[in-house]
Order: structure tokens, then C-alpha cells, then sequence
């Protein structure tokens, strides 16, 4: 797809605001994007497969640009426009605005903030010091040469605090204190924020005056790559004793709804799941699993209700907690993850709650 027609989708989508607009239609991504990027499992080099290499970072897909010492996990890539858009419309910012981007990636959505904004206005923070410089790269042969950081970015940066607005490109279970501190009074977080057991919220807070405290609602239904140090790690778990029954409710409503999901997630924090196929079972199904890193469950996707559906062992009834979170979900309408949201302090603390701060659930 040709750029200004993706930009054009955009606007008409209204995930891209009209203030953002020439920055995207000045900045086209791919003067960000490296020759080799990943789909749907394949390298795809500029050089050798340009038509596709166009197409692809011409069209409102994300695309890895790397990946993990497992060489199979993604561990950067460059988001999808229309999410890229979305955050910088919910960051709200206005003519010197001080930014600080967090995980820096291919450069792209610094450079958009650096033309938006102005070059001494933002500064991008990068763990990956190749990725750093590459990025470094491309905004200077672009004219855009903001501050690039090579540290963690769940520490900030600092040095150039207080900034206005705090933009991260990276999921955190727990959102950093030191960003909270880092912003000014009345500045903006904006943050992706999931659950083991669902990735995805995107997370807008807004900083107490007294700078303590951030607090804010789940804006958009997003899902990136973890924070490094926060990577949800499945744990190993012992499958002995097992008790069986039927569920009471259709797995399907959750693998399939992720309001659904989210919502069990914020209840059941450190709750893992999956939707696996097994071939050896005798419906030809699958099952929908979960575990704690003790105790494990599972239920199957077909004849959810049957007499041995369900499986459970550990300490824990996992199922039966997973089937309450699910009935308490439902008294309460159902909600969209827009009625969520999330109270941090500087101290680390937490607390999630559904339509008001002092609704605190979990």
C-alpha cells in the first residue's frame, strides 16, 4: 500500500489524530524500518524481495526486526501504524511538550515526536545497545538527532527529568515507580500493561500533583513485547492427583473474548494460559490450560461440561477460581477494558480497579 493512502486509512479510522498527521505523512516508516524484516516466519530482505519489502512496510502490520538468542521469540519490532498512532493521540501533547520514549526500537516513533515536537524535546532510551545505535543512525541521516539513551528504560533516564509525557512501547505487569517520579505533576504515562494470563491493555495515567502517584484507565486494547525484566516465566508444575468434573462454563467465552480475558487476568494476577490441540484426544479438540506454577488445570474446548471436561491439581482449584473470576466479570455488565484501570505510586505499589480508584479489585 502506498504510505499517504495508509496515513489517509488512518485519519479515517480517527486512530490518527489531525495533529498528528504531518508527522506521519513527513516521517513514512520506512526510512525506519531495517532491510531484513520477519512475516509470517521469513526473513524478507529489501535487496532481494523489494516489492514485498514495500508492501509490507507500507501496510498497518507490526514487523520484527529481531530476534531473541532462542531464535524464535521477537525481541523488537516496529508496531503496527495504527497503534503507533493511537499512543501519540492518547499522550496529548502540545508545542514543547519534553518526551521521554521508552524502548527505542527501529527510531521510528522518536523521530515522529522529534517533528512533532522538535529534536531537544524528546529523548528515546534503548537496552540494546545495537538497536540503540542503528536507531542513533537513522535519526541523524534524517535530520532528527534526538537524545538516544542506552540503559534500561524502566529506570528512566534521570538526567533530563521531569518530563511532561512518558511513552513506552513495551508491556509491564508492574508499572516502574521511577517513571511515576520522573514525570512532572499533571504529566502523562502512557504504557501497554498485561497480565500472564492476558497481554493486553494500553494504560493512560496521569501523575498526582503531589508527583507521588499516577492513576489512570485502560484506553485501547493493545499487546506488546514484555519489558525484559517483567517476562511473565511459566514456572514448572507436577501433574499428580488429579480431580476431575465438568465446567460450568464455556471456555470458548474466554479464549474468544478478550475483555473476558483481561478481566480474569487483573483478578487472578500470576494465573498463566493457554489454548493448546491435542491430537490424541478422543473428541478431536483441544483444551484451554492453566497453572501458577504449582497448581495446573485444564478444560476441554468440546464437551466443556462433561463429567471428566476438567482437570485440576495442586493446591489450588485453579479452574474453579478461573470459573468465579468469570461469573464476578459478568455481574458486573460485562465490562470493556475501558472500565478498568490502575493506581501506581513511586514506591512500587499497585492497585487495579473497575470504573473508580476506590473500586480496587484482585
Amino acid at each position: 500500500m502506498d504510505w499517504d493512502t495508509l496515513v489517509d486509512d488512518l485519519r479515517k479510522s480517527e486512530a490518527l489524530s489531525a495533529d498528528w498527521e504531518p508527522a506521519f505523512r513527513a516521517v513514512p516508516r520506512r526510512l525506519f524500518v531495517p532491510d531484513r524484516i520477519r512475516h509470517h516466519g521469513e526473513w524478507i530482505d529489501r535487496t532481494e524481495q523489494p516489492v514485498q519489502w514495500y508492501e509490507l512496510v507500507g501496510s498497518d502490520l507490526p514487523l520484527v526486526t529481531r530476534l531473541d538468542e532462542d531464535g524464535t521469540t521477537p525481541s523488537s519490532s516496529s508496531s503496527m501504524p495504527t497503534v503507533v498512532a493511537q499512543m501519540l493521540r492518547h499522550l496529548e501533547v502540545a508545542d514543547g511538550t519534553r518526551v521521554l520514549d521508552i524502548g527505542t526500537g527501529t527510531g521510528w516513533t522518536a523521530a515522529l515526536l522529534a517533528h512533532r515536537l522538535g529534536m531537544q524535546n524528546v529523548t528515546t532510551v534503548e537496552l540494546d545497545r545495537d538497536l540503540s545505535e542503528d536507531a542513533r543512525c537513522r535519526l541523524v541521516a534524517n535530520r532528527l538527532p534526538v537524545t538516544t539513551v542506552v540503559g534500561d528504560g524502566t529506570l528512566g533516564h534521570p538526567v533530563g527529568a521531569p518530563y511532561d509525557r512518558v511513552h513506552v512501547t513495551a508491556a509491564v505487569q508492574r508499572v516502574p515507580g521511577g517513571l511515576i517520579e520522573q514525570t512532572a505533576p499533571g504529566g502523562i504515562i502512557v504504557v501497554p500493561y498485561g497480565t500472564a494470563f492476558c497481554n493486553g491493555g494500553l494504560l493512560k495515567l496521569t501523575v498526582a500533583e503531589d508527583g507521588r502517584s499516577a492513576s489512570g484507565p485502560f484506553v485501547e486494547d493493545v499487546a506488546f513485547m514484555w519489558v525484559r525484566d517483567q517476562r511473565p516465566g511459566s514456572g514448572e508444575f507436577e501433574i499428580e492427583e488429579v480431580r476431575h468434573g465438568p465446567s460450568k462454563f464455556d471456555p470458548a467465552t474466554v479464549a474468544e473474548h478478550t475483555d473476558a480475558a483481561f478481566a480474569i487476568g487483573l483478578r487472578l494476577p500470576g494465573l498463566f494460559r493457554q489454548e493448546v490441540s491435542i491430537d490424541y484426544d478422543r473428541l478431536g479438540t483441544g483444551r484451554f490450560e492453566v497453572w501458577d506454577g504449582v497448581s495446573y488445570a485444564h478444560c476441554r474446548l468440546a464437551d466443556w461440561d462433561g463429567k471428566h471436561a476438567v482437570s485440576q491439581a495442586g493446591p489450588r482449584n485453579l479452574w474453579d477460581e478461573v470459573t468465579a473470576a468469570h461469573a464476578w466479570w459478568q455481574r458486573q455488565g460485562a465490562p470493556g477494558l475501558d472500565r478498568f484501570g490502575l493506581t501506581g505510586t513511586v514506591a512500587g505499589e499497585q492497585r487495579v480497579w473497575l470504573d473508580e480508584p476506590d473500586h480496587v479489585i484482585g
